[in-house]
């Protein structure tokens, strides 16, 4: 889900209207407003980090602004509902709306959006990774995570958009006064750590979900699952990506 800041700069004018309205109301539905202030605070921190580690804080304002500009979220927000808006049809959207305006969509939502600001805290972290470490895979809810996790392709989709992501980081610095870019040495580096990056993937994605989903019951959990196999949801899942 981090990787929603990556979504591609579209030109809103150029969609019908109705697709629009269609995606506004999806992303309505799922409070993306909310998530998207999650995702800012959390870029901005990461990019404070990275000035530290990378370059002993050397960045100053011109390194801060490209930070804020990469993870604006009233941004964010359009390029992610033109995205939508083009990716989807009139019926999917509607379909998608639909589902995630339903008590149970509202219940999902509600329970992303608290865990990913909950892991936010580090020791919160600490918590469901250990969890994530602990549980029985063999169980019933970890077993339902899991086909989730699978139907959506989570864990493929969201080490190329890292990947991607840092290849555009890269690049950003590179713009600063004096940069250079090395576009082979780059790709080599990513690809170098790209078993490092799914490893990192797969624990963190499976520590969120499971910290999230933990109040669904069984039948809720293949209710959502349901809904990720459908064309609606198959549609979202590739215009979130």
């Amino acid at each position: 889900m981090r990787l929603l800041a990556a979504a591609a700069a579209l030109t809103l004018w150029a969609l019908p209207l109705a697709a629009s309205e269609y995606a506004e109301r999806l992303m309505r539905a799922m409070h993306l407003s909310d998530f998207m202030e999650t995702l800012s605070a959390e870029g901005i921190a990461q990019g404070q980090a990275m000035d530290e580690s990378m370059l002993a804080g050397s960045g100053g304002a011109y390194f801060q602004a490209q930070v804020e500009d990469l993870y604006d979220p009233e941004v964010m927000h359009q390029q992610l509902s033109q995205a939508v808006a083009r990716k989807m049809t009139q019926t999917q959207l509607e379909q998608a709306a639909i589902f995630f305006e339903s008590d149970l969509g509202q219940t999902i939502v509600s329970l992303e959006n608290s865990a990913r600001r909950a892991i936010g805290d580090e020791a919160i972290e600490h918590m469901a990774r250990a969890a994530y470490d602990q549980a029985d895979r063999d169980e019933v809810f970890f077993r339902l995570v899991e086909e989730y996790v699978q139907v959506n392709d989570l864990i493929a989709k969201n080490v190329r958009g890292t990947l991607s992501a840092d290849y555009s980081f890269y690049r950003g610095l590179a713009s600063a006064p004096g940069g250079v870019f090395d576009e082979a040495l780059v790709l080599e580096e990513l690809l170098a750590q790209q078993e490092n990056t799914k490893a990192e993937t797969t624990e963190w994605m499976y520590s969120f979900l499971l910290l999230a989903y933990q109040p669904l019951n069984e039948a809720q959990m293949r209710e959502n699952i349901a809904f990720s196999r459908t064309e609606a949801g198959r549609a979202l899942n590739t215009a979130l990506f």
